[in-house]
């Protein structure tokens, strides 16, 4: 009797049970049209704001966030009612341990962090900050010190997160503070 047929068999259901199994951790809590108007609800209007950034805001936000900036382009949504600003959205995607995680950082108009939103998360759910962790980061601006394990706490069993995390919301309150808080300057 020849076994190569069942081995193939039984490789295509441990394969199957692999990639069920991988991809069922893979959670979308929301899309950018529902985060956005979660982050400004009484707003008129959301304008998308594209920012090609020059090598020196780069190396200025790198220094100030005290992390690296993977691409020179960025999006700001603002959020407008009857002309003034209700407040700034960005949306990051960034690699967590080996898979990625979408977050949208919510700031006020004064450019402190009103709050995060997971939109993503694809490492498994254990992984995932909570929203009391998130919320460690609230009224916070780029200069507050925002040093995990120092200022904001790890999470315990989720460092990759908490760093990763951690730096997505310093990057943007530090392109915040380049390119709108240095644009109101000039």
């Amino acid at each position: 009797m020849n076994n190569k047929p069942c081995n193939i068999v039984l490789l295509l259901i441990v394969v199957s049970i692999v990639l069920i199994t991988d991809y069922s951790a893979a959670t979308v809590f929301l899309t950018k049209d529902e985060a956005l108007g979660l982050a400004f609800p009484e707003a008129k209007n959301i304008e998308k704001k594209s920012f090609f950034l020059t090598n020196d805001q780069v190396d200025t936000i790198q220094k100030t966030a005290r992390t690296k900036v993977e691409s020179k382009l960025f999006l700001f949504y603002v959020g407008r009612k009857d002309g003034e600003v209700l407040g700034y959205a960005a949306i990051d995607t960034h690699i967590v341990r080996t898979k990625s995680q979408t977050i949208m950082v919510v700031l006020n108009p004064d450019g402190s962090h009103r709050y995060t939103e997971i939109l993503a998360f694809f490492e498994p759910p254990e992984y995932k900050a909570s929203q009391n962790w998130l919320d460690l980061f609230r009224n916070k601006k780029i200069d507050e010190g925002l040093r995990i394990g120092k200022d904001i706490p790890n999470i315990t069993g989720a460092t990759l997160t908490s760093h990763s995390t951690a730096n997505a919301v310093k990057k943007v309150l530090a392109v915040y503070e380049v390119l709108i808080k240095g644009a109101e300057k000039d």
